[in-house]
């Protein structure tokens, strides 16, 4: 998320929701949030700890994610051009086909 971002609906039940849905790391963000508001509050570092102990080890959960869809529009694009070289080719052995194996034309002499 931006540096400017909304930061209206960091509140504990929206890091709660966040929680439920498996975003683990948009959720202790929102904790992280809160307990530079209010250091003082326990409970809420008790909901951090929980949430950082679903997390995954390593990567934030959001870049694993991130990285299948990246290689899937790789995959894709490729795929588009595949299809599309191959459209070509088709087009260019069916012209090669029609005038007389790939040679070129000789312009007609007018009679």
């Amino acid at each position: 998320m931006g540096v400017d971002e909304d930061k209206t609906f960091y509140t504990a039940t929206m890091a709660r929701v966040y929680v439920g849905q498996g975003r683990y790391d948009a959720a202790a963000r929102i904790y992280r949030f809160l307990l530079e508001q209010a250091p003082d509050r326990t409970d809420l570092q008790r909901e951090l700890n929980g949430v950082l102990s679903m997390m995954p080890e390593g990567r934030p959960q959001g870049q694993a994610l991130s990285d299948l869809v990246q290689a899937w529009v790789r995959w894709v694009v490729r795929y588009q051009t595949l299809h599309r070289l191959q459209r070509v080719e088709s087009i260019s052995l069916g012209e090669a086909a029609r005038t007389g194996g790939g040679q070129e034309r000789q312009p007609r002499k007018p009679v």
